[in-house]
C-alpha cells in the first residue's frame, strides 16, 4: 500500500529533503493561478492561514472541482484555533518556503475548522485511527479528487527542527516535507494504484460503519509512518455487529447486566494513585465520570445487580478523580479560567493548555453532582468549583456581549507584553524568581512565598522534569498544583491553619495582578457553536436549579445567563420557517446544523425548562426534536445519524454511540426522546428512544463499557422514569390550578 511505501521512505528522509531536484520535478505541471481564498472563511482558524506561504483553499465545490481538472491530491489540514500543535505546524511546515512550495504547485491545501465540520473530521479521523491507531490534531490527510484517503497523519514536525512529541518514535516519524514528497511522487507514478487503494480503504470503511463498528477496527495489511498519540484514546477492535433489532420494546439481550460489565471493565482501568483512568494522555472522561456517579443513584435495581458496594465505590472513583483535576495542573489556580483538557502525564501535572468551552461545561455538571454529593450546602467540598466554572462560562470574555458563548481559548501566548513569539502555557508559568518577587512585593509576612511555593510545587529549576520537556519549552519553569493541603503546611511550618489560608490567598491575588497587568490572556475562538451553547445552557441551568436554595442571587444570575443562550439562538441559529438550526455563528450564521447541535440543545432546553417550568422552552425543544427525527434519523436501523443525507464533501454517513471526551450523539438523543415522551405523554418518543438503543445492542453486548451514556438508556427503558419528570409535571400541573 502507499502507507508502507511512505513508511519505507522514512530510512532515507534526509537524503530526500536535501534533493532539490525532487521540487523541480513537480514544478513544471503545475498551476499559478492558484490565490489564497481563506479571507472568506468566517472561521479564525482557518482565517489564521491567510498570510500564509501556502495557498490555502476553503473546502468547497471550487477545491474539488479544481483537484479534478488538474488531477492533483487534494492536502486536507483539519484542525482548531486553541490547538497548540495546530500552531506549530504553521510555524514549522507552512511558513517553510520549500513545503510550501510544494503544497501550492502538487496539491490543493484545503485548511478545515474541525469545530465548524465535524463531520469531515469525524471521517478522517476514523481512518487515520483504522491505519495506525493513532490520532489527534491537527489531523492532515491526503485525498482523492473524488475525497477519498490516500494517506494521512497528525503532527509532522517541520523540516531541519529537532522538535519531538514522543520522544521514544523520533526517528520513525519523517518530516513534512519528506512527506510531501513522497506523496507528490507516488501520485504522479501510481495514480492508478492509489485511486484503487483509497477506494477499497473506503469500501473497508463504509462497510464498519454500516456494522456499527467504525472507530473500533484496524484496516488490514497498513503500516502507516509512527505518528504521536496526542488527543485520541485507542480503541479494542470489535467484531462484526447483528442485525439491528427495530422492536419498540428495548432488546431482550440489553438488560442491567451490561452496568455490571462496564463497571467492572472501568474499574480495571482506574488509577487508584493519581485518579483517571489508563496511563497518558488523560482525559476528563465526562460521560465515563457521569456514568461512574450515577451508579450510585439509580434505582435499587441497578445496584442489586452492580452490587452496592460496587456501586458506592464507583462514586468514589469519580469524585476522587475530580479531587485529582481540581488540585491538578489542568486547573488554573490564580484566575479560575476553567479547565484544560487533556493531562500529558498520569498524575495531571502537566497539561496541554488549551481550553475549550465544552469541556468546561461537561465539568460544571459532574462537580455540581460532586457537590450535591458532599451536602450540597456553602460549605460542602466543590462548591468552590462549582461557582469558578458557572462564572467562567457566564462572564467574559467566554460569555459574548451578543448573549452567546465562545469556542476555545488558545494554549498558546505571549509571556510578557510586546512578545513577538507565543509559547506553549506561557499565561499560566511562572520562574520560582518571579513568583517569590511577585508574592513578596504584597509586603507582607515574607514567609508567603515559603508557604505558597511548598503549596503549588513551585522549584528553584522548575517543576516538569527533563523526560516529560523534551523540547526544553518549560525549562527552569512552574506550573502550579496543589500537592499539599493547606493541613499540612500548617503543620511543616508550624503556623495556624487560618494564617495558611490567608498566605495563600494573598499569593493568588499578587500573581493574578501581575498576570492581568503584564500578560496577554490567549486568543478566544469567538465563534458560537449550537451544539456547544447548547451544553453550556444545560450546564448553567442545573447549577441554578441546585443554587436556589444556598445563594438566590447566583441562582438569577445562572439562570440569565442559560436563558441568554436560549434566545441568542433563537435569534441568530434558528430558521423559524424552515424549523432548522445553524451550526455556526459569527458575523452571522452558517452552515447547517449536525445532529449534535439539535441533540444538545434539546438537553439544554429540558434542563432550562425543568429549572423554570416554561413550556415555551418545551415546545421549542418538541420542535427540534421533530426536526432532528427527519433529518437524521435512520429509518431501517434505528438511531441517528450524524449529518443529513446531504452534507456536502462527506463521504461516509456515520452515527455516533461510543462515548468519548463528549457524551455521544445517540445517548443524549435516546435521553432527550425518553424524557420528552414523559413530558408530553407521546409513547412515539418512548418508542423512539427504545430503538435508538437497540440500534447499538450488538456493540453495547461486547463492549458496554464504551457505552455509558447508552447504558443509562437501557436503565430507563427498563425501569422507567425516577423523580424528575414526574417532579416537573406536578408543578406544572400545580401552577395551571
Amino acid at each position: 500500500m502507499v502507507v508502507s511505501e511512505l513508511t519505507a521512505s522514512a530510512v532515507a528522509r534526509g537524503a530526500m529533503a536535501a534533493d532539490p531536484s525532487n521540487i523541480a520535478q513537480g514544478a513544471s505541471a503545475q498551476p499559478t493561478a492558484l490565490q489564497n481564498r481563506v479571507a472568506s472563511s468566517k472561521s479564525p482558524f482557518v482565517r489564521g492561514g491567510e498570510n500564509s506561504l501556502v495557498k490555502w483553499q476553503v473546502l468547497d465545490h471550487d477545491s474539488v472541482e479544481r483537484a479534478k481538472r488538474e488531477n492533483k491530491l487534494l492536502f486536507l489540514h483539519i484542525g482548531y484555533k486553541a490547538c497548540h500543535f495546530c500552531r506549530l505546524m504553521a510555524q514549522e511546515s507552512f511558513s517553510n518556503p520549500e513545503c510550501a512550495a510544494i503544497l501550492n504547485e502538487s496539491f490543493v491545501p484545503v485548511i478545515v475548522d474541525r469545530e465548524e465540520r465535524p463531520d469531515i473530521d469525524t471521517i478522517y479521523m476514523n481512518y487515520v485511527q483504522a491505519v495506525s491507531n493513532v490520532g489527534g490534531w491537527p489531523l492532515n490527510v491526503f485525498v482523492t479528487p473524488d475525497l477519498e484517503p490516500v494517506f494521512g497523519g497528525t503532527y509532522w514536525p517541520g523540516p531541519g527542527t529537532s522538535r519531538r512529541v514522543v520522544a521514544d518514535i523520533e526517528d520513525e516519524s519523517p518530516d513534512c516535507l519528506t512527506i510531501f514528497k513522497k506523496v507528490r511522487d507516488i501520485w504522479r507514478d501510481q495514480e492508478t494504484r492509489c485511486r484503487k487503494e483509497a477506494s477499497e480503504v473506503l469500501g473497508q470503511l463504509r462497510e464498519f460503519a454500516a456494522e456499527g463498528t467504525l472507530g473500533t477496527r484496524s484496516l488490514s495489511g497498513a503500516h502507516p509512518i509512527a505518528t504521536p498519540s496526542w488527543n485520541i484514546p485507542t480503541i479494542p477492535e470489535a467484531a462484526p455487529a447483528a442485525p439491528k433489532d427495530k422492536d419498540a420494546q428495548v432488546s431482550s439481550e440489553l438488560d442491567l447486566d451490561q452496568l455490571e460489565e462496564a463497571y467492572t471493565h472501568i474499574a480495571g482501568t482506574f488509577d487508584p494513585v493519581c485518579g483517571g483512568f489508563g496511563l497518558a494522555p488523560k482525559f476528563l472522561t465526562p460521560p465515563k465520570l457521569a456514568f461512574l456517579l450515577r451508579l450510585n443513584t439509580f434505582p435499587s435495581a441497578v445496584q442489586d445487580v452492580v452490587g452496592e458496594a460496587e456501586c458506592k465505590y464507583a462514586a468514589e472513583m469519580a469524585v476522587d478523580t475530580l479531587r485529582k483535576i481540581r488540585d491538578g495542573a489542568l486547573h488554573d489556580h490564580i484566575g479560575a479560567t476553567g479547565f484544560a483538557r487533556c493531562s500529558v502525564t498520569p498524575d495531571w501535572s502537566i497539561p496541554n493548555f488549551e481550553k475549550l468551552v465544552v469541556d468546561n461545561a461537561l465539568l460544571l455538571s459532574l462537580y455540581l453532582d460532586a457537590w450535591k454529593r458532599a451536602g450540597g450546602k456553602a460549605d460542602s467540598e466543590f462548591y468552590d468549583i462549582v461557582l469558578e466554572l458557572a462564572e467562567y462560562l457566564s462572564s467574559p470574555p467566554i460569555a459574548l456581549p451578543n448573549g452567546g458563548v465562545a469556542t476555545s481559548e488558545a494554549a498558546d501566548s505571549y509571556m510578557r507584553r510586546g512578545d513577538r513569539e507565543m509559547r506553549e502555557g506561557a499565561y499560566y508559568l511562572w520562574t520560582r524568581r518571579e513568583f517569590d518577587s511577585v508574592v513578596d512585593a504584597s509586603g507582607q509576612d515574607k514567609h508567603i512565598s515559603q508557604v505558597a511555593a511548598a503549596h503549588w510545587n513551585v522549584q528553584e529549576d522548575g517543576n516538569v522534569d527533563e523526560d516529560h520537556d523534551p523540547n526544553d519549552d518549560f525549562i527552569n519553569h512552574n506550573i502550579l498544583r496543589i500537592v499539599k493541603s493547606p493541613e499540612e503546611l500548617a503543620r511543616q511550618f508550624n503556623i495556624p491553619l487560618d494564617t495558611v489560608g490567608q498566605y495563600i490567598q494573598t499569593a493568588k491575588k499578587e500573581l493574578k495582578a501581575r498576570r492581568e497587568r503584564e500578560r496577554v490572556r490567549p486568543e478566544l475562538d469567538d465563534k458560537v457553536i449550537t451544539a456547544w451553547n447548547g451544553l453550556v445552557i444545560s450546564s448553567l441551568a442545573q447549577t441554578s436549579s441546585a443554587l436556589k436554595a444556598v445563594d438566590p442571587a447566583l441562582s438569577n444570575k445562572y439562570l440569565g445567563a442559560a436563558k441568554s443562550g436560549v434566545t441568542f439562538i433563537k435569534t441568530n441559529l434558528w430558521d423559524e420557517s424552515s424549523k432548522s438550526l445553524y451550526r455556526v455563528y459569527r458575523e452571522g450564521r452558517e452552515i447547517e446544523g449536525f445532529a449534535d447541535d439539535y441533540t444538545y440543545l434539546i438537553h439544554g432546553l429540558l434542563d432550562l425548562f425543568s429549572a423554570t417550568s416554561d413550556e415555551t422552552l418545551l415546545q421549542f425543544a418538541d420542535d427540534l426534536q421533530k426536526t432532528q427525527n427527519i433529518l437524521f434519523q435512520d429509518p431501517d436501523a434505528g438511531a441517528f445519524f450524524s449529518t443529513t443525507s446531504s452534507s456536502p464533501h462527506a463521504i461516509l454517513r456515520l452515527k455516533d454511540g461510543m462515548d468519548t471526551s463528549l457524551p455521544s450523539i445517540n445517548a443524549v438523543s435516546a435521553s432527550n426522546l425518553f424524557r420528552l415522551g414523559a413530558l408530553l405523554d407521546d409513547e412515539r418518543y418512548s418508542a423512539l428512544a427504545k430503538g435508538t438503543v437497540n440500534a447499538f445492542e450488538a456493540e453495547m453486548l461486547q463492549h458496554p463499557w464504551l457505552f455509558p451514556g447508552l447504558l443509562g438508556g437501557v436503565v430507563t427503558a427498563r425501569l422507567g422514569f425516577q423523580g424528575e419528570v414526574g417532579d416537573v409535571k406536578y408543578r406544572l400541573e400545580r401552577e395551571k390550578a
